[in-house]
């Protein structure tokens, strides 16, 4: 009789230790409060936009080595980019707080002035600038 009574606390501590070990490496459980697993992670807000796009001919072609200027609003500070042969344009870590206009140029041809609002919260805004030849407006 002793001897099973030890035989079955050699087994329980045992059996207990190989559970121990068990939950240590189980991931699923993982939040120890609750006992099932942890949320995700919320993906943080971003602090800055972006402003991509691609200027093009009155065609809807590409056109390399177009101007664009992105000017500030309020401080009337410019920044430009020259289009590659694929006609795309990029400007990074753009204000949430300000707004901004763009325009694309090309030799005599000029695109519509395009708007960013501070209103709109788009992390990452695509606009299309399409050049206008100013004879075809008259």
């Amino acid at each position: 009789m002793v001897r099973r009574l030890l035989v079955a606390a050699i087994l329980g501590t045992a059996l207990i230790a190989l559970l121990s070990a068990h939950q240590a490496t189980d991931n699923s459980h993982n939040n120890p409060v609750w006992g099932g697993p942890k949320p995700p992670k919320k993906d943080k807000a971003p602090t800055s936009r972006s402003l991509r796009g691609t200027v093009t001919d009155d065609a809807g072609q590409p056109m390399g080595g177009a101007l664009v200027t992105l000017t500030d609003d309020s401080t009337k500070d410019k920044l430009t980019f020259i289009t590659k042969k694929d006609g795309k344009y990029n400007f990074d870590d753009l204000s949430f707080n300000k707004d901004y206009e763009v325009v694309a140029r090309y030799q005599n041809q000029t695109s519509t002035p395009r708007k960013l609002s501070q209103y709109d919260h788009t992390a990452d805004i695509v606009r299309i600038l399409q050049l206008q030849d100013p004879e075809a407006k008259k």
